[in-house]
C-alpha cells in the first residue's frame, strides 16, 4: 500500500535515483567533456607539430615552390618569373628571401621578399631627408600568397621578425598589403613598439570593373563624361590636321615607345619631382621583359605626329595594370591625359585583338580621374618592421617625426586656401626648372 507522503515517481521505482541532471550525472560529463578537450588540445598540438616555417635564401630552393606559387593566381609584381627578373635586374639585390608555412611539407602560405641594400624614401614635402643605407627585406607587392589566414599570418611575420632580430636586415618592407588585412594586422602587432611602423598612410588603390559592362565601353560612362569626351575629340580635331593613337605591345615596339614617351616625360611635372616614367635602362629592360611575355600595353597619343601624351600598362590575366601615365603640359587646354586614358580603357574593353580585360587597375595613389573613373577601391600601406638595434630604431624615430610634420603641413593646407595656391606654383616652377 502506498503511503499519503510517497509521489508518483516512488510508486514508479524512481525514489532512490538521481534526476537527470543530478551531481553525478553532471560529473560524468565533466569527464568526458575533459576527456575530448584533451583529445582536441593533442590534434591541434599534432597539427602544430606538423606545421613549420622555413626561410628559402636561394633560387633552385624557391624553384621548388613554382607550381604551388603559380596556383596562387599572383599578380604582376608576384608573378614568380617577374620576381626573379628583378632580383637579376637590380645590382643592389643581395639574394631572394622567401619565408614559406609548409604543412606536412605542403606549402600552404609564403611571403615573396628579397634582400638589398639602399636607402629609406624620407621625404619633409618634397624634399628627401638624408638617411643612410640599410640593408632592406623587401615583400613585394602582392607577395603575400596562398592561405593567409590570420594565424597564418602571424607565423609569416613572426618569421620576418626573427630574421630582423637575427641581422639579416636592418628593416622589412611590406609593399602595400590591403591596410585590412591580417598581413597588415600582424605586422603592426608582433613588433615592439619601438620596431613597429608608427607612419603607416593608407591609400586609395581604385579599380575599374570592365566585364561586367554590356555594350561598348562608352555605353557604361556617365552622361557628362560621355560629353566631355566627345568634346575633346572636337577640340582636337579643330587644333590639329591630325590625331591619332598608337598601340605598343611587341618586342620591336619598345625602342619606339621608350623614345616617344620620354619626349612628353621630360616636360611633365613627375620628372620636376624625379618620379615616373624616364629613359633610364631599368625601365627599358622592365618593358623589354613584359613585352617578351606578351604583357606590355603601351599607348600614346600623337599631335601632328608629335607625341602629346602616354599610357604604358602591363595586360596579365585580364587585369591591366596602369604603371606609366603622363602628358605634355603644353596642350593642357585639350585634356589629352583624360582622353587618352578613355579612349584606352575602349579599346581594351571593345578591341577583340588582345585577350578579354575584366579589371583597370589604376594603381596605388588617387587622383580625380581615378576617382570619377573607378568603380570600387580600397585602401592600402607600406608597412615597415625595423630591427631591434640602434641605427633602425633612430632610422624609424626619424621617419616618424617627419611624417608628424608632413600631416601637420598637410592639414594647414587643407586649412588654408593660400598655402595650397602656392603649393600649385612651386609645382608649376619645379616644371619648368626641370
Amino acid at each position: 500500500m502506498v503511503s499519503a507522503n510517497q509521489t508518483g515517481s516512488d510508486h514508479l521505482g524512481y525514489a532512490n535515483r538521481e534526476p537527470p541532471y543530478a551531481p553525478g550525472f553532471n560529473e560524468a560529463m565533466n569527464r568526458g567533456m575533459q576527456m575530448q578537450s584533451s583529445r582536441n588540445v593533442a590534434v591541434a598540438r599534432d597539427l602544430l607539430a606538423r606545421r613549420r616555417v622555413e626561410v628559402l635564401r636561394t633560387r633552385p630552393e624557391i624553384e621548388t615552390l613554382r607550381q604551388f606559387w603559380g596556383s596562387c593566381s599572383p599578380p604582376r609584381d608576384a608573378d614568380f618569373d617577374f620576381f626573379l627578373f628583378i632580383v637579376d635586374l637590380f645590382p643592389e639585390v643581395e639574394r631572394v628571401h622567401v619565408v614559406v608555412l609548409y604543412e606536412e611539407d605542403v606549402p600552404k602560405a609564403l611571403l615573396a621578399g628579397r634582400i638589398e641594400v639602399g636607402r629609406l624614401p624620407i621625404r619633409l614635402g618634397y624634399f628627401a631627408i638624408p638617411v643612410p643605407k640599410l640593408r632592406i627585406l623587401q615583400i613585394v607587392h602582392g607577395g603575400w600568397l596562398g592561405a593567409i589566414s590570420e594565424e597564418n599570418a602571424k607565423a609569416l611575420i613572426e618569421s620576418v621578425v626573427d630574421s630582423l632580430a637575427a641581422g639579416e636586415a636592418d628593416v622589412a618592407s611590406l609593399h602595400s598589403p590591403d591596410f585590412d588585412s591580417s598581413i597588415v594586422r600582424c605586422s603592426r602587432v608582433l613588433p615592439s613598439w619601438w620596431c613597429s611602423d608608427h607612419a603607416v598612410r593608407p591609400q586609395a588603390r581604385r579599380v575599374r570593373e570592365l566585364s561586367g559592362a554590356a555594350g561598348p565601353f562608352s555605353c557604361s560612362l556617365s552622361q557628362n563624361e560621355r560629353y566631355q569626351q566627345r568634346k575633346r575629340a572636337r577640340n582636337l580635331t579643330k587644333g590639329f590636321a591630325e590625331h591619332r593613337i598608337d598601340r605598343f605591345t611587341g618586342p620591336a615596339d619598345v625602342d619606339r615607345l621608350m623614345r616617344d614617351a620620354e619626349l612628353v616625360a621630360s616636360k611633365s611635372y613627375q620628372r620636376g619631382l624625379r618620379v615616373g616614367f624616364s629613359g633610364s635602362a631599368t625601365i627599358r629592360s622592365r618593358l623589354q621583359f613584359e613585352a617578351n611575355m606578351g604583357w606590355l600595353q603601351g599607348y600614346i597619343l600623337y599631335l601632328d605626329g608629335q607625341p602629346a601624351a602616354f599610357w604604358i600598362g602591363s595586360l596579365r590575366n585580364g587585369v591591366f595594370l596602369s604603371e606609366y601615365l603622363s602628358f605634355d603640359p603644353g596642350y593642357t587646354k585639350y585634356g589629352p591625359g583624360i582622353y587618352l586614358v578613355l579612349k584606352v580603357m575602349e579599346d581594351l574593353h571593345d578591341d577583340p585583338r588582345h585577350p578579354p580585360t575584366r579589371l583597370v587597375d589604376f594603381g596605388i595613389g588617387d587622383a580625380a580621374y581615378k576617382e570619377r573613373l573607378a568603380t570600387r577601391h580600397w585602401h592600402e600601406s607600406s608597412v615597415l618592421i625595423f630591427a631591434p638595434r640602434l641605427g633602425a630604431v633612430w632610422v624609424n624615430a626619424l621617419r616618424s617625426s617627419v611624417e608628424i610634420a608632413n600631416r601637420s603641413v598637410k592639414q594647414a593646407l587643407r586649412l588654408t586656401p593660400w598655402l595650397l595656391l602656392l603649393k600649385r606654383r612651386w609645382r608649376t616652377k619645379v616644371i619648368k626648372d626641370g
